[in-house]
């Protein structure tokens, strides 16, 4: 499948800007602090000095907060890799709207397939994503078990292709079991906690692209 993504709007991490603007506001205080009372103790270029010190140490502290949260973050996909394996077709809409979450603009189809995730909600039923060929999430919802059918094992896990936003993975192949072909709104791609922090963006595929999709699926 060769289909290209073509994305109206650049997506941003909301997110993740209050840890951003949180860190950066820490690394500002200790450096303030410590070189204040430095130099109110010391002189002015012991405040300097110290305050350099103490930037540099937030800016390590930093780094290893980070470096934890990327494991952590690895450690809960590679959790969800190992338990939702299945790949689904939509048989039937679902009937309940209330576990439904999805962009503005998006809709669930008859026929697309869903990518077997972990649950938004503890309500014993089976959870699914609906991906583009991009990867990015069109819909996640839950499905009672005749609501839909398993079609296959999963090839690849949808969980494989997150990465934090200051990462820069290389590209992934594309989807092999999307949604349907459509243009569709679409959030990021598949976060372990099951949040979308991205703004969202419309996904429409290359139409010399189309006929290719439509031989692959």
């Amino acid at each position: 499948m060769n289909g290209k993504p073509i994305i109206s709007h650049k997506s941003r991490c909301e997110g993740y800007t209050l840890i951003e603007l949180l860190a950066v506001t820490f690394m500002v205080a200790i450096t303030a602090m410590v070189g204040h009372f430095a130099a109110t103790r010391y002189g002015t270029w012991t405040g300097i000095g110290s305050g350099f010190m103490a930037a540099l140490s937030a800016i390590c502290l930093v780094a290893l907060f980070y470096r934890w949260r990327w494991q952590r973050d690895r450690g809960r996909l590679q959790e969800l890799r190992e338990k939702y394996r299945g790949v689904y077709r939509v048989l039937q809409l679902p009937s309940t709207q209330l576990s439904l979450i999805k962009p503005q603009g998006a809709e669930i189809r008859i026929g697309d397939y869903g990518w077997e995730a972990g649950p938004d909600r503890r309500d014993g039923i089976i959870y699914l994503q609906g991906l583009a060929p991009d990867w990015t999430v069109v819909w996640h919802t839950g499905f009672r078990p005749e609501q839909i059918e398993r079609v296959a094992e999963k090839p690849a896990s949808q969980y494989d292709y997150w990465a934090p936003y200051w990462a820069k993975p290389p590209p992934p192949p594309p989807c092999p079991f999307p949604v349907g072909e459509r243009e569709t709104m679409t959030w990021g791609r598949p976060h372990h906690s099951h949040r979308y922090f991205e703004s969202p963006v419309l996904y429409r595929l290359a139409p010399t692209d189309r006929t290719d999709l439509q031989k692959d699926v």
